[in-house]
């Protein structure tokens, strides 16, 4: 049996030596590395000088444990001489195709350790004046430094960064055990805020801010941050498990967000309020530092099992973050604000036809790759809000708490989650919901009809799949005498059935917006649905109507014409997020006219500025119609405006 292993063993070195002459971190490598090495660390220090022009160089000390004697391959796209130390011995390692070969003879069963200097690839940092920071995605950190980069080889690591006088830096220096992906650095000429919460937290902030208005929004920053923290504590039962947590505001950070065990990087955008912010932009910063906060479980406890898995992470995060929102808002606000911001944003991009199912991606930067992410950041809080339907509140958060013990500091794929939810609620189908709503693309055509007594609800597959969406929502029928009612759909099958009686008058589908689809009914209703906007009072049935009116027109079984009712509504809203979809939809059906009829439509929403003088609507207006206004009167006239306010 032991000469059997040993044999084994050496085809796999010899696998693993082939592999590593091929770019990137082939399966057959990741998974010889994953067998053979383990207890990884990372002793590194970084030279960061002042300018620019000087490149970045280090020395890295990368001590493991290795099963047997064999070929070790690192994994690193900068420059590397070749000369190392490798078990305290002075060694020359080759280097081909963007790795670092260790020979066998070099190597020794048990504890190795390799030393060696090493110059950054440029593109591994982003480099900025006076300051620098790291930002990788699953397999860019050997771009930075030599390393085994991939998720399920986990590392502790140390950082020394000699950095010009006055800089101050932030690392992802743990004692728990990080992906390379989730290792960063940050660097420079930063202000630092230091503040202990209540909750015992000690929190700081690195920031470049200036304009004392948004540096004294800070200490509400770091609230919110604590807020977050103390929530997810509470909802996954597992205590914050880092020694610190920093925040790293950024100018014009490009991500938004990111989160980095003990620290995240956000961008000042979303994070510094103006003098007066709306209820818009007080709700994108709760959600960010929510979501980044969230990652702190769902990202660095656990990550995902492989480079193209990242999505896993951000469904969970953003789920977190929405039900983090939720506490903090009445249900109606909270309810209303996941239909403005989750579903119309997850509904627009399924309405583009993506070619890629949710659980896909392609590494290069270009279209596909960006509604791909849409996707994640969009659709995965209405999928999990779906799932948490169908499973239950508290046996979704009891397995989300298993999963996070079964799997803690250590990879886990969507799978693993989906099987230890269905052995919380096997009832559920969890397993053909997740095959349906998280692997395929595409979203339901749901028909709604009357028919010799009975309400008829159907669902279709434009693709033609014969697929089905398992969901719940509301359908409300209306009657003469102002009598009305409103019924739940379970829609477990292809098509449901309802007895009724009585013929209703009129027909409003997905009445509280719960279901995810495009809702049509037979002509006859559809004619009538856009009348039933100025006189529903509830916001969130009158923004779930304004987004099924929208789609009925964009499917051409509503004409333009509706523009009307919707400027009636206008002229009465109260609620922010409404006047928002209702004046971006006005504008959508002007763009879709010809230009004279197109700035007649125009003038027309700037004549609502004198219909509705509430100042949240007034900026709404001036605010849409500057980014998308084409008629010449109509740009004169915002800036007139825009002057008179200076």
């Amino acid at each position: 049996m032991k000469h059997i292993l040993t044999m084994l063993l050496c085809l796999l070195t010899i696998a693993a030596g082939a592999q590593s002459f091929e770019k990137g971190v082939t399966k057959t490598l990741a998974d010889y590395r994953t067998r053979t090495i383990s207890n990884v660390s990372y002793d590194l220090t970084f030279n960061i000088p002042a300018t620019q022009k000087e490149r970045v160089h280090g020395t890295a000390i990368i001590s493991f444990f290795l099963a047997e004697k064999a070929v070790v391959v690192l994994d690193f796209q900068g420059r590397f001489s070749g000369a190392c130390l490798v078990n305290g011995k002075k060694r020359v390692a080759g280097m081909k195709n963007e790795h670092i070969i260790i020979p066998q003879k070099m190597t020794k069963k048990g504890l190795n350790s390799i030393e060696m200097n090493f110059v950054c690839h440029d593109k591994a940092l982003n480099r900025q004046g006076d300051y620098v920071y790291t930002l990788f995605a699953p397999g860019q950190a050997q771009q930075c430094f030599p390393c085994f980069d991939q998720p399920d080889l986990r590392a502790q690591f140390t950082t020394q960064m000699n950095v010009p006088k006055d800089w101050k830096t932030i690392a992802s220096d743990s004692s728990t055990p990080i992906p390379t992906s989730l290792y960063a650095f940050v660097a420079g000429r930063f202000e630092e805020l230091q503040q202990r919460t209540r909750e015992g937290y000690q929190m700081s902030v690195l920031h470049r801010e200036q304009a004392p208005e948004k540096v004294k929004q800070l200490p509400k920053i770091i609230e919110e941050a604590s807020q977050s923290l103390r929530w997810m504590e509470s909802y996954t039962g597992v205590r914050y498990p880092f020694e610190a947590f920093s925040m790293v505001i950024l100018p014009d950070y490009q991500p938004g967000g990111m989160e980095l065990p003990g620290a995240m990087l956000l961008t000042d955008k979303h994070l510094f309020l103006s003098e007066k912010p709306s209820h818009n932009e007080q709700l994108r910063r709760r959600e960010l530092i929510a979501h980044e906060t969230a990652h702190q479980w769902f990202g660095s406890i656990v990550t995902q099992k492989q480079a193209g898995e990242a999505w896993t992470t951000e469904v969970l995060a953003n789920f977190m973050a929405s039900k983090m929102t939720r506490q903090q808002l009445s249900k109606n606000d909270y309810d209303l604000n996941f239909l403005s911001t989750y579903q119309a944003r997850a509904v627009d991009v399924d309405r583009q036809e993506s070619t890629h199912p949710i659980a896909q991606r392609q590494d290069k930067p270009n279209h596909t790759t960006k509604l791909f992410d849409d996707i994640i950041y969009d659709k995965a809080p209405v999928v999990m809000r779906l799932l948490e339907d169908i499973v239950g509140q508290k046996e979704l958060q009891t397995a989300l708490q298993q999963y996070l013990s079964d799997y803690y500091y250590k990879s886990a794929s969507w799978d693993d989650l989906v099987a230890i939810i269905d052995q919380q609620a096997p009832q559920a189908g969890v397993r053909q919901f997740s095959d349906v709503w998280v692997k395929q693309k595409g979203m339901p055509v749901i028909h709604t009809s009357y028919r010799d007594g009975q309400l008829i609800v159907s669902q279709k597959d434009p693709y033609g799949r014969g697929l089905f969406w398992r969901q719940k929502f509301d359908i409300r029928l209306i009657y003469d005498l102002d009598h009305s009612r409103t019924v739940t759909i379970d829609m477990t099958q292809p098509t449901v059935t309802m007895k009724l009686g009585r013929q209703p008058s009129s027909i409003v589908p997905n009445y509280s917006g719960r279901g995810y689809g495009r809702f049509t009914l037979d002509d006859p209703y559809t004619q009538k649905l856009p009348l039933r906007l100025i006189i529903t009072r509830d916001d969130v049935n009158r923004y779930a109507l304004m987004q099924t009116l929208h789609d009925n027109y964009l499917m051409g079984r509503i004409p333009p014409s509706y523009f009307g009712e919707l400027y009636r509504d206008m002229t009465k809203e109260k609620n922010p997020l409404i006047m928002e979809t209702g004046i971006s939809h006005m504008i959508s059906i002007s763009e879709n006219m010809p230009q004279n009829e197109r700035q007649t439509l125009e003038q027309c929403i700037m004549d609502l500025l004198r219909e509705n003088r509430r100042p949240e609507f007034q900026q709404t207006v001036v605010r849409l119609m500057s980014q998308r206004a084409t008629s010449p009167q109509v740009k004169e006239q915002l800036q007139r405006m825009m002057q008179t306010t200076k």
